[in-house]
């Protein structure tokens, strides 16, 4: 019986890094038509997206810049309320008023993403068009504010986790010498949760990066160079757009498959990132 549940949970452990490998095997194989007949710095670096024929052009510079500014941008407006909200659990709120905040922040991850873009839709949008005098809301600002809103939960899960660690650290000791409040959370917690706060970052970068549904329906899905206040297009909108027009085997569906296989990629990547800062952080937190 102990066998059984060891090798269980070997083969579980197998498939988790089975799966990822056999998506980016399976991506890059549909991608390779299209690799062969184009370069991989061409794709990346070049700027038109073009699927219409007879002067089809596929180069997603100005859609994967526009991912990684409107996530950036996101992670931005988010971080200070979510650290905020964070203090505030860790520090100034009660049982009840402990819970019931939490509790709040946990829901914000479970509503669906459309039901995030009808939002945009109807208020942020909204909102943009008369702040700015704009004939339409939609641009990466819009995007950005909505997806600041999703990665809430993210920020203030990894937030709390590392700010009750040194509370329990340190507390007993502040209090001793009748440090204030304001001056721990100054002088201490800001200093050591940085390292947190930077895997934090990265995690909702990457959780960001591949939102679809909320995103595309209120950045106007324009492949032009984004600015904050235009129209702009990411990769993962890109693809749902446009995988049910194009013709299975076509240089248009495997160059949305290489689309695709980058943004894994790019994603794998910060992910790596992220694992090598959290053994920093474990390793920081130790001495």
């Amino acid at each position: 019986m102990k066998n059984i549940f060891r090798y269980s949970i070997y083969l579980l452990t197998v498939l988790s890094i089975f799966i990822p490998a056999v998506m980016l095997i399976y991506l890059f194989m549909e991608a390779r038509p299209f690799f062969k007949e184009q370069t991989l710095s061409d794709f990346i670096f070049g700027k038109v997206w073009r699927a219409s024929e007879p002067h089809q052009s596929f180069q997603i510079f100005n859609i994967l810049y526009a991912g990684f500014y409107i996530s950036i941008l996101a992670c931005i407006i988010s971080f200070p309320v979510s650290y905020g909200i964070s203090m505030f659990i860790c520090f100034y709120s009660k049982n009840l008023t402990k819970k019931i905040i939490i509790w709040t922040v946990n829901i914000l991850s479970g509503i669906p993403s459309i039901v995030y873009g009808f939002f945009g839709m109807t208020v942020i949008l909204k909102i943009l068009e008369k702040t700015f005098s704009l004939s339409t809301g939609e641009s990466v600002l819009a995007g950005s504010l909505i997806l600041s809103i999703m990665i809430i939960p993210f920020f203030v899960g990894s937030c709390i986790e590392r700010i009750e660690t040194v509370k329990k650290k340190f507390e007993k000791n502040s209090d001793a010498l009748g440090v204030t409040k304001e001056y721990f959370i100054r002088k201490i917690v800001f200093r050591e949760t940085k390292f947190s706060v930077m895997t934090a970052f990265l995690l909702a970068f990457a959780r960001a990066t591949g939102e679809t549904m909320a995103v595309m329906m209120v950045i106007g899905n324009s492949p032009q160079f984004p600015r904050i206040l235009t129209k702009a297009e990411t990769v993962p909108a890109l693809i749902a757009l446009e995988i049910g027009m194009s013709e299975v085997g076509s240089r248009h569906y495997s160059a949305l498959f290489a689309s695709a296989f980058v943004l894994l990629i790019t994603v794998l990547i910060i992910n790596i990132i992220f694992f090598i800062l959290n053994g920093i952080r474990k390793e920081y937190m130790e001495n």
